[in-house]
């Protein structure tokens, strides 16, 4: 091989390895660029989520009701403590509501946790919750009317007065009980809606 030849073929094999060492360069500024990206987005991600649960008060013996729209009482919250974020759900120990019609009681629902959407018109009613009827249809003996539901992690409407959740729930009566797995409340008709695997158990009058 000439030497000429040589010196040309070296030239090429040093422009190529300038080439891929350039090509090596921007792939590894794209990557190194990517990453920083992700962990600023992934910080500012925590700190904004840290921010959301930062509650900018609390409140004992909280109480709160709404009225409808002939300036009646229709429904009541109350809760131990009342925990209030400005960015995210406000949270409850203990809630205990109250649905009235007339003035008068017609279903409680209580539980151990309580969350309530920015809105204010859902509460997350969190472990084990109850909900009890009221309502007396008979003059003769009213306890046989009333109906007790316990169950969990409801979700309770209190615009619509509407209630509902997918967990094992049981329903007691005076007829006996049923057990199911899902429930519907819709509380101004007093209608239930069992969803799935429904079984009863009842007392012969």
């Amino acid at each position: 091989m000439s030497r000429k030849l040589w010196i040309n073929n070296l030239l090429k094999v040093k422009r190529l390895n300038v080439q891929w060492g350039g090509w090596f360069f921007l792939i590894s500024l794209a990557l190194i660029t990517t990453w920083l990206v992700r962990s600023l987005e992934e910080d500012l991600s925590k700190a904004t989520e840290s921010h959301r649960r930062v509650p900018d008060y609390t409140m004992k013996n909280f109480n709160s009701t709404q009225m409808d729209e002939h300036g009646q009482l229709k429904n009541q919250l109350t809760a131990k403590t009342m925990t209030h974020y400005p960015y995210a759900n406000t949270e409850l120990t203990t809630p205990f509501i109250t649905f009235y019609k007339k003035k008068q009681p017609t279903w409680t629902v209580h539980a151990e946790q309580g969350e309530i959407s920015l809105d204010g018109n859902q509460i997350w009613l969190l472990g084990k919750t109850t909900l009890q009827q009221h309502t007396q249809t008979s003059r003769i003996d009213p306890q046989k009317t009333m109906m007790k539901i316990i169950s969990q992690d409801v979700r309770v409407q209190l615009d619509t007065e509407y209630a509902e959740t997918i967990k094992p729930t049981t329903i007691i009566s005076h007829v006996g009980k049923t057990d199911c797995v899902g429930m519907r409340v819709f509380i101004p008709t007093e209608q239930i809606e069992l969803l799935s695997q429904v079984r009863g158990h009842y007392v012969l009058p």
